[in-house]
Order: C-alpha cells, then structure tokens, then sequence
C-alpha cells in the first residue's frame, strides 16, 4: 500500500455521495487497512504499537450501524 492507493480510495469515498452509509463503510475499512499495514509492515516499533493497539477496538463486541 502506498499514499497514492490510500488517495484512491479517499476518492472512492467521495465517489459514493450521497449514500453515506457506503461512505462511512468505506472509510472505515480504510481505517482498518491502513492501520494494519502500519502494524505489519512499519520499521517504527512505537507505530506499530500504536496501530496494533488500536485495531483492537475491532475486537470489541457491540452493534456497528450508521443510519
């Protein structure tokens, strides 16, 4: 992944006006994809701590909807 992926998809979700449900899906999943990539991949311990520990809200058990 790199910024101009990353830029893509922004536009993606800028795309999908007016249903901001698949916007706010969309950024979403964005937030997760770049988080992990930073836990995998980044040569900074304390990033990748950072992204490691906040993927873990992922884990939480509780309704995910917007509308």
């Amino acid at each position: 992944m790199d910024v101009s992926h990353v830029r893509q998809r922004v536009q993606a979700i800028a795309d999908a006006a007016p249903d901001f449900e698949v916007q706010h899906s969309r950024e979403d999943d964005l937030f997760v994809d770049v988080l992990t990539e930073i836990a995998n991949t980044s040569t900074d311990d304390h990033a990748r701590a950072l992204a490691r520990a906040s993927l873990e809200s992922r884990r939480l058990a509780f309704e995910r909807a917007c509308a």
